[in-house]
């Protein structure tokens, strides 16, 4: 009985593990290269978007400017073409600390919201990404 319990409790968990990607060409490591805001194109120097199927982080990984690190959730809309991030958080070592990410801070990202941000998803090839929202154009790069 014991060995019958173990079993299955081994491939519910075997099951339970597998989570993947919803959108392969969308999910992954992004270099955000450039965006365009208010008339206004800014190149980025190493920002970073970390797309999952459930979390989105974005950072400043060895960058000059100290923009931090936030982590928010994922979500797609419309059949896949709307790519949603949002209710982002600073991040702390092993997730996020709670408190909300200044949207100031997340300005440097092209993200104008901590609550969320709906992308139309414009171009996306696996390689390059387009990514538009009510308030910026975003360029982005596999990594």
């Amino acid at each position: 009985m014991n060995r019958i319990i173990m079993i299955c409790m081994v491939a519910l968990a075997a099951c339970g593990c597998s989570k993947a990607p919803l959108n392969e060409k969308v999910e992954g490591f992004w270099m955000l290269k450039e965006f365009t805001a208010e008339g206004q194109t800014v190149k980025c120097e190493r920002l970073y978007y970390s797309i999952t199927r459930m979390v989105t982080e974005v950072a400043e990984r060895q960058g000059p400017n100290g923009y931090g690190a936030y982590i928010g959730r994922t979500e797609y809309r419309d059949n896949g073409k709307t790519l949603v991030v949002k209710d982002f958080k600073v991040r702390a070592s092993t997730g996020d600390n709670g408190q909300d990410a200044p949207v100031e801070k997340l300005r440097h990202f092209g993200i104008n919201s901590q609550e969320e941000t709906a992308f139309e998803i414009t171009r996306c090839d696996g390689k390059e990404m387009t990514l538009t929202s009510d308030y910026a154009v975003l360029k982005l790069e596999k990594f």
